[in-house]
């Protein structure tokens, strides 16, 4: 009696970095007797943030940051004004912790290095054929294989907007290459664009040994979050409790409005009603200091609603060098010449004319070239594509605050649970996408969510836990106590396992207590809403 050997199952991992690597060891977890490969085309397990240019500056703290299963940082506070930045990855810091996170669980045996995917296509009604080519240094070689799932990690910065400017325009992937931006000297530049990337690029163009002549082109005004909080002088990822986000997103942004608004303009007040461990640096003028203030207060009251509740800037870096007069903010500009802007204000133009430009205006996924048919508004919740049961996203979604490598984490726990058959994918899969889609498209009309699944991180992240069944419930926390202290300590996925999370509670007991009145206040307002916006 002849024996047929049963293969295992293969599973493809397209994209290294942190969404590959994190997806990687959930799989081997979940799937431990699949074939399981991740393919990267670059010589780098550690992403586009593995090696930042020098001087670079997380906008989340390590703490925020980290994996929940490789936790490596409390939320500890060095009291040194925020001098040291310590308690946020710097230059190669975040690099060197996925390298670390890699080998605390054997992945690179699993992750083919200098590969790159050239074409992905359908097999019959199930599987994937792969055809790709390795480059060894020596040569290159051509290969196709078969896959029975897929799960694709390549991110959201593949592909920069199309722009078509009679300037000549500067690539902003290629200003992230480390070395390169540096390479650019006494030029007249507009950098357009109001997001992290483009304020960071500005900042670094300005620098003033590169002599450049640098304006930040704005469409409106934008909210700038501080990576120090004035309140107690903390990161501001740590006054971002559970408490918190748990009132309706729409009464919590008007009330974080009118409060950003008061904080910044009363600042000198903040300081002396929550006392500091972040005082301003002595070298710091007074007069650049009032600059900085009124840019602040500019931009936040220049946001209008839906961009101020859609955009949070936490690379606050900037308003230094616009302080110090080495950036000029300025609007929109004319035409495609861009000779002609408009002032911030709108009510008067500046003449410009540019000899460089650079249109940090947002990216758009790239795995479209591999496929045929496929687009990132056909996957539902941003993971699970409606039509194919074995086609899978990690790492597309686009926080409106917070970070991607722990909501990556979250999204790769929910997919190899779905593949291993322990999350139900119901047979309404195309009724629950297209509820979930409406409803984003009402939360964020300015946003292109054809192209872009925005979220905001933790109303999301609840979702993914619910399904998974690891939700931070009442229950989950065993006593009272500590879920009453999971509620005011900072957010972290980190309350999505079990155990207890002795995190520091950094709020202050006057905020605390505001925010306890405002619970039912906040379920009075939902039940008026009738639950349009929620994510639950």
């Amino acid at each position: 009696m002849s024996i047929v050997q049963k293969h295992p199952k293969r599973l493809a991992i397209i994209g290294g970095g942190s969404s590959g690597l994190i997806t990687l060891k959930y799989a081997l977890d979940v799937l431990s007797d699949w074939d399981i490969t991740c393919f990267e085309k670059t010589g780098s397990i550690t992403g586009c943030w593995g090696n930042p240019y020098p001087g670079f500056v997380s906008t989340s703290t390590k703490y925020t940051t980290q994996f929940t299963c490789y936790h490596q940082y409390d939320a500890s506070v060095k009291l040194d004004h925020g001098n040291s930045f310590s308690e946020f990855f710097k230059e190669g810091e975040y690099g060197e912790y996925l390298e670390q996170f890699a080998a605390h669980f054997s992945l690179r045996p699993h992750v083919e290095l200098n590969t790159t995917i050239e074409a992905i296509e359908r097999q019959d009604k199930r599987g994937w054929r792969l055809t790709y080519s390795k480059n060894t240094g020596e040569h290159e070689s051509k290969k196709t294989a078969d896959f029975d799932q897929v799960i694709l990690c390549t991110g959201l910065v593949d592909a920069p907007k199309a722009t078509n400017y009679d300037v000549e325009t500067l690539d902003p992937s290629q200003l992230s290459v480390p070395g390169e931006l540096e390479k650019i000297s006494n030029h007249r530049i507009v950098v357009i664009g109001g997001g992290e990337s483009a304020v960071d690029y500005a900042n670094r163009l300005a620098n003033p040994n590169l002599k450049n002549e640098v304006y930040l082109s704005l469409k409106s005004g934008i909210r700038v979050s501080p990576r120090y909080h004035p309140i107690r002088g903390v990161p501001s990822d740590f006054l971002r409790n559970r408490l918190l986000l748990s009132l309706h997103e729409e009464l919590r942004n008007r009330i974080g409005r009118d409060f950003v608004k008061w904080r910044i303009r009363y600042q000198e007040n903040v300081e002396r009603l929550f006392p500091s461990a972040s005082k301003p640096k002595s070298e710091e003028l007074k007069s650049k200091r009032t600059i900085r203030k009124e840019w602040a207060y500019r931009l936040t009251c220049a946001a209008k609603d839906d961009l101020f509740n859609m955009f949070h800037n936490k690379s606050d870096g900037f308003l230094h060098a616009v302080a110090d007069r080495r950036i000029s903010i300025i609007g929109p500009a004319e035409n495609g010449t861009l000779k002609r802007f408009h002032t911030f204000d709108c009510d008067e133009w500046v003449d410009v004319a540019p000899d460089l430009v650079v249109p940090a205006i947002g990216y758009q996924p790239a795995f479209g070239v591999l496929f045929k048919n496929v687009k990132l508004k056909d996957f539902y919740l941003g993971c699970l594509h409606i039509h194919y049961p074995d086609l899978h996203l990690v790492g597309f979604a686009r926080p409106i605050i917070g970070n991607i490598p722990t909501i990556s984490e979250m999204q790769a726990r929910y997919v190899c649970n779905a593949i291993a058959g322990k999350i139900d994918r119901s047979v309404d899969i195309e009724t629950r996408h297209d509820r979930d889609i409406t409803k984003r498209k009402k939360r964020y009309g300015k946003i292109n969510t054809d192209a872009v699944y925005p979220v905001e991180m933790f109303p999301y992240c609840d979702q993914l836990a619910r399904q998974m069944g690891c939700y931070p419930s009442r229950q989950s926390a065993e006593s009272f106590k500590n879920w009453a202290r999971q509620q005011l300590s900072p957010a972290s996925t980190l309350h999505y396992i079990k155990g207890p999370h002795r995190a520091p509670v950094y709020m202050p007991n006057l905020l605390m207590f505001l925010l306890w009145l405002l619970v039912p206040v906040s379920l009075i307002y939902r039940l008026k809403k009738t639950g349009l916006y929620d994510d639950h």
